[in-house]
């Protein structure tokens, strides 16, 4: 009895320290008992602390110095978070986590972890975010996944992961998975069908900052429910017609940093239901006039940081009418917009041309509707009579906030207008010309009014004439004889003439000669019979 009575003294002083060192929060720690969390950011850990309450269910140990992952993880059991991310894990024991039934996320992530197994998360059933991004992880074998069967977001980016170091079924018994991080790894080819089958209900995938160089067509069809794809910085030269076919549902889509060289409008018009489009850091020159012609429901637009660009034509939005938020910025290229770039959207909200080349801005180019911030700051712009009245209407928008690059606040009736004046100097240069020539033609038809209409009038006898004369042999008209009194007129003004003189010129005269005689219109020898003028001169004597 005694001995008892001893015992029980003793676990009377013991069980008070024990319960007080389960209690003890370590320095640089935060501990809530209330809310069970515990906060040891930057603590200068080397070890998992044991002395915690083992009911916390947030348990954050970022930035510290943990090398391994111990037992003492097992006196945790209520967790529901743990972040062990930016530590020094290199590898994680097999079924360490079999105790923490709860849990719900895992972040390893910005760890040295260079292999896992399905044996690494045994005992995680109700586990639905699994982050193992930038680790040394290059290969992931079959059936890996198979234990998180209720898993939604796995991030799997910046590893060694090569496209021969992903199994088939590497994904199987993840059937709920809706986000999938395989960005910034040694990828060559996008997943097959095969592998991707069995997360067929992804939302969203992101598998740029890989080598992929080209996507076959339909690479994605198995995954018909994805919204997200993002194919950024993946070196693609183009995307071809049936690249995106099977995703029609898709709504936001990134083909940043890639080597375009022209704007892929055919393949990008089957995903009528787009509504966010990154395009920025590829090598086209210009935006054309209808660019994204099949992306009726484009709310969102971004291109920035592209090298070559030169120009947007002024159609290049035309159809996107339900655009809320434009971003142009960091295209040095990039010196003029055209005019009425920006009209008819009607829904524009925010619109930023931040830090390009561009030299002229004008108000013309904006519709003022719903619009509410603009940024236009960083730009070469001349301060003329255009950046002046955009200025001006800027300032007087009470609903619009703006950031822009500012000028001499001179007058409006000082501003320099060089490109206004070269404008009407080009179009005085075309009227000034046009009018005088119309001047000079009008002045010609009057000044020979008179000739015209004596053209006219002998043209519409000529024709008259014509119409009315009988053909003769081989096509010859036939006239009507010429009278003696006609014909006397014609003598007496050849009278003046010696015989032969006549004899010879009325040989000319009547084989074509110039100076022939003319009645009625017509060449005398035409109104006799050819037979009688050709063979020999008309005497006098028969006068």
């Amino acid at each position: 009895m005694t001995l008892i009575i001893s015992w029980i003294f003793i676990l009377g002083l013991i069980v008070p320290d024990l319960s007080s060192s389960l209690l003890h929060c370590p320095h640089r720690c935060h501990c809530d008992d209330e809310k069970l969390d515990v906060n040891c950011e930057e603590g200068h850990l080397d070890v998992l602390p044991i002395a915690l309450n083992p009911s916390i269910q947030r348990l954050v140990i970022k930035n510290n110095k943990i090398r391994i992952i111990d037992s003492s993880i097992q006196f945790y059991s209520e967790l529901t978070l743990l972040d062990l991310s930016f530590n020094y894990l290199f590898n994680i024991p097999d079924r360490t986590f079999g105790h923490q039934r709860k849990l719900q996320q895992l972040h390893l992530n910005h760890n040295k972890i260079s292999t896992i197994s399905n044996r690494t998360f045994v005992g995680l059933g109700e586990l639905l975010v699994l982050n193992l991004r930038g680790n040394l992880i290059d290969q992931i074998d079959a059936l890996t996944f198979t234990p998180l069967a209720k898993l939604e977001e796995l991030n799997l980016g910046q590893n060694r992961i090569a496209s021969v170091g992903l199994s088939v079924s590497a994904f199987v018994g993840i059937g709920d998975l809706k986000i999938l991080l395989l960005d910034d790894n040694l990828l060559s080819v996008i997943p097959s069908a095969e592998t991707l089958r069995p997360i067929d209900k992804l939302a969203e995938l992101y598998i740029g900052t890989n080598s992929l160089v080209t996507v076959e067509d339909g690479a994605f069809q198995v995954l018909s429910e994805l919204t997200l794809l993002d194919l950024r910085s993946s070196l693609l030269p183009n995307v071809s017609e049936g690249t995106f076919s099977g995703i029609e549902n898709l709504k936001s889509l990134n083909l940043a940093d890639n080597r375009f060289v022209h704007v892929p409008s055919s393949p990008l018009a089957v995903l009528r239901r787009l509504e966010e489009l990154e395009i920025g850091q590829n090598h086209f020159e210009s935006v054309p006039a209808h660019a994204f012609r099949g992306l009726p429901n484009l709310k969102r637009f971004e291109l920035k940081g592209s090298l070559y660009l030169r120009r947007i034509e002024r159609a290049a939005f035309q159809t996107n009418t339900n655009l809320e938020s434009i971003v142009i910025e960091s295209n040095k290229a990039l010196t003029v917009l055209e005019e009425a770039t920006f009209a008819g959207l009607l829904y524009l909200k925010h619109l930023s041309l931040r830090n390009n080349g561009l030299e002229r801005l004008d108000e013309g180019m904006l519709s003022w509707n719903s619009l509410r911030t603009v940024d236009i700051s960083d730009n070469p712009i001349n301060c003329d009579c255009y950046y002046s009245k955009l200025l001006q209407r800027l300032q007087s928008a009470a609903r619009v906030s703006y950031n822009a690059t500012g000028c001499p606040h001179h007058l409006p009736d000082q501003w320099e207008c060089e490109y206004m004046l070269e404008k009407n100097k080009n179009l005085i240069s075309v009227v000034v010309p046009l009018v005088a020539i119309v001047t000079a033609i009008a002045l010609a038809f009057y000044r020979f009014r008179g000739l015209l209409r004596e053209y006219v009038k002998n043209g519409c006898k000529s024709k008259a004439a014509a119409s009315t004369t009988p053909a003769g042999p081989a096509g010859m008209p036939v006239l009507p004889p010429i009278g003696r009194s006609e014909l006397s007129t014609v003598v007496d003004y050849e009278k003046t003439l010696a015989d032969d003189d006549y004899v010879i010129r009325s040989s000319n005269l009547y084989h074509g000669g110039v100076g022939q005689p003319i009645l009625n219109g017509y060449p005398l020898y035409l109104q006799q019979n050819s037979s009688v003028y050709y063979n020999k001169p008309l005497p006098i004597t028969e006068l």
